[in-house]
């Protein structure tokens, strides 16, 4: 099997994927929707993903020569492999059209008012139907070109707010615990986003140490998320009716500037959310084709990306428009997908790897006392 990246861009798809959505705008949705003690909600949310994402590594790391679909395949036989991979491919296009959306929103509200979103949109989809047909290694260097100028901008916005963090802001905590309750069950699909990086299984070309040093790349990204969103709670926590949904970004760099005299200071953090939601964006899509090419087993990546291209534009263009829709497709009850394909899927991935290694083993010892008799 053509391996498609290497161990060094895994680690970079992780930071990406960690990153995601939740860097900025979940926060503003949590604290208008769950008030200041949200950041707890978005806590237990990072710690589970983080838990999951090493659950994935080690399913990456026993199935070397193996894909995603290959796994199912051989353990659970192709009606259930396909049915899994059929759930994987939806919920990843719920994600990708809630991306999609925050994208619109931010462009529509902030820097891109009098332009029409439509010719953005088709130029997307042009880019998402490129990387698609040329697979994951053109991917994984353009995130890998892109992911110093990611850590400088996190570092200068670190710099920039540290100054100005205001920890009393975040009391009392734990005022009321069904906001932390209500929060863990309302909004999952803002989080658990790193079930797409089961696409890598038996596509990385294996180091030393490559699962220590992705988890080191993974906790430095939800450090770096607890940080931004705990400014942003400590900010607004008490004000929560000035978070808009759809421009939070807006809204930490006036707090994090602390001046509208330093607006420029906006163009690091555009810099962080569109690189890296752009890049999360192309990763799903790119799985999603797989996935749907998997299922069919006719066609090649070309034909699906364009058939999942025009799905999403009929989608994006004509139901999901606003903001009010976008929170009701977060929100409905396909947020329940994420308990499917973030924990559950992960975890029986394992254990099914783990009894395939044991087997292959047994296998070995079988055919070398054959062997030596």
């Amino acid at each position: 099997m053509r391996k498609s990246i290497d161990a060094s861009q895994l680690s970079v798809f992780v930071f990406i994927a960690v990153m995601a959505l939740k860097i900025f705008l979940a926060p503003g949705l949590l604290i208008k929707y769950s008030g200041r003690d949200g950041w707890i909600s978005m806590l237990i949310f990072v710690l589970i993903e983080l838990a999951m994402l090493l659950v994935i590594l080690f399913i990456i790391k026993l199935n070397p020569d193996k894909t995603f679909y290959e796994v199912l395949l051989g353990s659970v036989g192709k009606i259930v492999a396909k049915a899994i991979m059929l759930v994987f491919a939806v919920l990843l296009g719920v994600k990708t059209i809630i991306m999609i959306g925050e994208i619109r929103l931010f462009f529509t509200t902030s820097i891109l008012r009098s332009i029409d979103f439509t010719v953005c949109f088709i130029l997307l989809l042009f880019l998402l139907v490129l990387f698609a047909s040329k697979g994951l290694r053109p991917l994984g260097r353009t995130a890998q070109l892109f992911f110093p100028f990611i850590l400088a901008s996190l570092a200068i916005l670190f710099f920039l707010t540290a100054g100005n963090l205001e920890i009393s802001g975040l009391y009392p905590m734990i005022a009321d615990k069904s906001d932390i309750i209500g929060t863990l069950n309302k909004f999952p699909l803002w989080f658990g986003d790193v079930a797409v990086l089961l696409i890598f299984t038996g596509r990385v070309r294996m180091r030393k140490l490559f699962v220590l040093k992705s988890m080191a790349s993974a906790l430095i990204s939800s450090a770096a998320v607890m940080y931004f969103a705990i400014v942003l709670f400590a900010a607004y926590g008490d004000y929560p009716i000035i978070i808009d949904y759809g421009h939070n970004i807006s809204n930490m760099v006036v707090y994090s500037s602390g001046s509208y005299l330093f607006g420029r200071f906006d163009i690091p953090i555009f810099c962080i959310w569109m690189i890296s939601i752009f890049i999360q964006i192309i990763l799903s899509f790119i799985a999603i084709t797989s996935s749907l090419k998997d299922i069919v087993g006719k066609g090649g990546d070309t034909v699906w990306s364009i058939i999942v291209a025009v799905a999403l534009f009929v989608l994006c263009q004509f139901v999901f428009i606003d903001k009010s829709s976008l929170f009701e497709l977060g929100t409905s009850p396909a947020r329940w997908l994420c308990l499917v394909v973030e924990v559950i899927l992960p975890i029986f991935m394992l254990v099914i790897s783990l009894i395939g290694r044991r087997k292959k083993k047994n296998e070995d010892d079988s055919r070398e006392k054959s062997t030596d008799n």
